[in-house]
Order: C-alpha cells, then structure tokens, then sequence
C-alpha cells in the first residue's frame, strides 16, 4: 500500500512539532493562494512564496547551532516540512534532500518505530514524486494562543534578535508592543529594564505608538523556537509616553508578514 503524507507525520511521534509545522504551511498557502491573481500564478511560484515564508520561522531550528538544538528534532523538523510542503504541491530540492538525510538519520539513531525503518524507501520515494497542489486552498483555522497578557517575548528574525511586551489577548491574537532594541545576541529580560517602546515613524516625520494583533502566534513554547518567553505576569509594557497617537488601536498582522517586515 502505498504511503501517504499523514501516515508520514503520524510515524514522526511529534504531535506538537506536526500540529504547528502543519498550520504554518496552511496558513502560508491560504494567504499565497488568496484572491483573483493567484489563479493566474504558476503553482511555482506560488510554491516559492510559500516555502519561503515558512522557512522564515522553521530556519530558527534548520540553521540552529547544535549546541542549542537536539540533531534529532532537526532532523524530524526537515522531515515535517518536506511533508507537509509535499501535501499542499510545494516541494524545495534542498528540503527534500535535508528530510531524506533526515530519514537515514533518524533510522541509525534508532528514534523511531520499526514501521518507520520498514517504509522509509516508500516515504523518500512520495517525497520525491511530483508534488500536486489540491485544488482548494487550506482553510484558515480558527484563531487561538497559549500566550498571555504581561508576557514578554524574545523574537528572532534572520540573525537579529527582537522583543515584545503582550498587553492583552483579543479575538485569539496576542497585542504586542515591541521594545525599541535589536540586537545579534538573544535578549533577556534583563537587557529590558528602562527600554522604551519603539514607534512606528509617519509621512508627517512623527513617531506614532505602534501596536500589532499578532495571528498564528500559537504555541507556548514555540516548537519553532523563533519566539522564546523572556517574562510572565509583566504588567507594565515598555514605556510608549514619547509617542505621538493616532485614531486605530492596533494593526492586524501575523507571524509570517511581521518577519518579514522586520528582516534586516
């Protein structure tokens, strides 16, 4: 019988890493596969726009150094990725060889069950078939956060570190305000103290207090690891007195279009 793709996540024994790899991937090809253009896109491209969005997160354990992440969840990491990719019509070569390496990886350190061992020709053999994208888009699920109110989070982009203060939970969206720092090296809650808000700076050459409603920020901790909890029960967010006001409470975005507008 031949293999198929939730047989391969079931045989990862990672319900969490499975759950949020496998919401990231959809969220990515809803938002790619959205609207009247993208019908006019090739399935490449759109396949390009996904994976490179997802890899914006699930890079902070691909390129981790092996001192701070276990060989073993990045191997099962590449391996759900490749998968979950394959499913929704995408496929990276670089990817597939990582999970294929993965495979062999995690035979030899016996990690995982002997039907793993047995079909790991058939599961190498469906990741490296042509990868059809289903003729609908994923849905979005409905919204929800293990985050809370008064926590503060680390935020890694690329190779620079961020942070954020939540101010409140609504509608299953975290309400971020970040700390005006970046820097190389991951932030504690110590480097912190007395750090104003950054603001967002206007056509008008104003400061004006920037607030996100922050979707698909989920899981606590972030098996991605790109988000880490510096702090809980922080009442008081970074100080916003400095900046200027306007009419909207927050903007709406996500996880993914955050990244990138912060990438270096």
């Amino acid at each position: 019988m031949a293999i198929k793709h939730l047989d391969v996540l079931k045989l990862l024994a990672a319900a969490g890493l499975v759950e949020a790899i496998d919401g990231d991937v959809k969220r990515c090809a809803h938002w790619a596969r959205l609207g009247p253009e993208a019908a006019a896109r090739e399935p490449a491209q759109i396949g390009t726009e996904v994976i490179e969005n997802v890899l914006l997160r699930w890079n902070c354990i691909l390129q981790a150094d092996p001192a701070e992440v276990a060989p073993l969840y990045v191997h099962k990491t590449a391996l759900a990725l490749a998968a979950c990719l394959h499913r929704q019509g995408f496929a990276d070569a670089q990817l597939t060889d990582a999970a294929v390496v993965a495979i062999a990886a995690l035979n030899a350190a016996v990690a995982l069950n002997d039907t793993f061992h047995r079909r790991s020709a058939d599961i190498e053999a469906l990741l490296r078939s042509p990868a059809v994208m289903p003729a609908r888009r994923p849905p979005l699920l409905k919204a929800h956060t293990a985050w809370r109110a008064g926590d503060v989070v680390g935020m890694q982009v690329a190779d620079r570190h961020h942070a954020f203060h939540v101010l409140e939970v609504s509608q299953g969206a975290p309400i971020v305000e970040f700390y005006d720092v970046v820097q190389a090296t991951p932030l504690a809650w110590e480097h912190l103290r007395g750090v104003i808000a950054r603001g967002q700076q206007l056509n008008d050459g104003r400061h004006y207090l920037d607030r996100h409603a922050l979707y698909g920020l989920q899981h606590q901790p972030d098996p991605a690891h790109q988000f880490r909890l510096l702090a809980s029960g922080i009442a008081q967010g970074p100080d916003s007195t400095h900046l200027a006001r306007h009419s909207g409470l927050y903007a709406v975005t996500d996880v993914f279009r955050m990244t990138r507008d912060l990438l270096p």
